[in-house]
């Protein structure tokens, strides 16, 4: 087999821990026990596999260290307002209101999903409740720790009403986009009562349901009538059948994966991949995080060769993430029109997905900022495109406009909302060097914006 290892792994649950026995080629079995259930704990993992077997260490050891360099960016809440938020307030979106302006973000698997947060100043934030508070979430939704995921809600002014649009699991574990109404911001909030989009598809025959929807955004174009953007979330599709298809065709590994680091760390996925595919929505992305990132090292190679391969044309089509549009009806419950892919990821940088679009219209054209590549590492970065209609066709800035720096990783899924002398401000969540990945704490960060005819670039606040 010449330089591509072959291993051996025997994995058994203990509660919330794993214990599993790592074993190359007639080597020694090396037993390690993942003491829970976060991504911390598989990141610990995978920091002494790779001092033991040349895998791939987790990014947080590898991370860019570069100074920050032109406009500042300033934290606006950098710990917990509440003891029920666990994780901060990634995918933050910002809505001016009458009084001020709210804020609500991502809960993961709290058992309080979505913070509702008030300022007057920008300065100053209020936690005012959850918009499902424990025990109110939605029947359709899967709910609880390490069971339900709330993700990337958004509060929109419709008519004399407050619509929020958000991301949960569906009772199957597939990822769909809910939405709820108000008559105030704070709530209380009435769901639809089944969700607004639905999708996903299985590649790995007889495993878990897995894909879906999420990241979904309402913008309200001059003429009042309310468009929906969303993302097919395909790149949680093809990690686990990759890592399948090296199992079966172990020559791959070579042809994909330039170093040894990297064609170990494929190979020991692949020796994985069967427990994995046991595994709850979140721990089956744990297990395959290590040959996600290598997958991005290597993507100038990777996909040309899954496509000259000929028998991956559904890993390679999962690798693109569309964005989609639909102009949703006016009573919020069903939609007019066709539905449009609108973007989709085709940049170096943006590697396996763009997703958290978020349009505003700026100078009379149509600005959609983005996130691309993986949430969870400093590869993570805001891009953005220009249209002059909302549907497009968009044309996108080449390099993202904000990436990772010694201060803050992984910038992203940002909002537009007017600042304190009424111009338009970027709001977006990072987390603090050396400390990312699902539920940890994401800080809310915003910045200036200054738009001209074709380009965006940043001001100072």
């Amino acid at each position: 087999m010449g330089s591509i290892p072959i291993f051996d792994v025997q994995a058994t649950a203990d509660g919330e821990a794993t214990d599993l026995a790592v074993r190359e080629g007639d080597g020694p079995d090396r037993c390690y026990r993942i003491a829970g259930g976060e991504q911390a704990d598989y990141a610990r993992f995978f920091a002494e596999l790779a001092a033991d077997f040349g895998t791939r260490a987790p990014v947080s050891s590898e991370a860019p260290r570069a100074a920050p360099t032109g406009v500042p960016w300033k934290a606006l809440i950098s710990e917990n307002l509440s003891e029920l938020t666990r994780a901060g307030y990634g995918d933050p979106a910002v809505l001016k209101v009458d009084d001020g302006w709210i804020l609500t973000a991502t809960s993961n698997d709290a058992l309080d999903a979505f913070p509702i947060l008030h300022s007057r100043d920008l300065e100053n934030w209020d936690h005012d409740g959850f918009v499902f508070p424990e025990g109110k979430a939605p029947a359709w939704a899967r709910h609880g720790k390490r069971t339900g995921d709330f993700w990337a809600p958004e509060i929109a002014k419709i008519g004399d009403e407050y619509w929020l649009v958000y991301t949960a699991r569906d009772q199957s574990g597939a990822l769909a986009i809910g939405l709820a109404r108000a008559a105030s911001p704070f709530g209380p909030w009435s769901d639809n009562g089944s969700p607004m989009v639905t999708g996903g598809k299985m590649l790995t025959p007889g495993g878990p349901a897995s894909g879906g929807v999420i990241d979904s955004h309402i913008f309200v174009d001059d003429d009042g009538a309310p468009l929906l953007f969303w993302k097919n979330d395909t790149n949680g599709l093809w990690p686990r059948p990759l890592a399948g298809l090296l199992r079966e065709h172990p020559d791959l590994v070579e042809t994909l994966f330039e170093s040894d680091r990297d064609r170990r760390t494929a190979a020991f996925a692949a020796a994985i991949q069967p427990w994995a595919n046991t595994r709850r929505s979140m721990e089956r992305f744990f297990w395959m995080q290590p040959l996600i990132e290598a997958a991005l090292d290597n993507w100038s190679r990777v996909k040309p060769a899954l496509i000259e391969f000929g028998q991956a044309s559904d890993i390679v089509e999962a690798m693109r993430t569309p964005i989609h549009a639909r102009r949703l009806a006016a009573d919020g419950r069903s939609f007019t029109g066709e539905e449009q892919v609108v973007l989709a990821n085709d940049l170096d940088w943006e590697g396996h997905l763009i997703e958290g679009p978020f349009v505003t219209k700026q100078n009379g054209r149509y600005w959609m900022f983005y996130a691309g590549n993986d949430f969870s590492t400093p590869a993570y970065g805001i891009g953005v495109a220009v249209a002059d209609h909302p549907l497009g066709p968009y044309v996108k800035r080449a390099e993202p406009l904000l990436k990772s720096n010694s201060l803050w990783w992984a910038p992203g899924h940002a909002s537009v909302a007017p600042g304190m002398e009424g111009k338009p401000q970027l709001f977006f969540h990072a987390f603090f060097p050396g400390n990312s990945g699902y539920n940890a704490f994401r800080a809310l960060l915003t910045v200036g914006l200054e738009f001209g005819r074709d380009e965006v670039t940043l001001r100072e606040i």
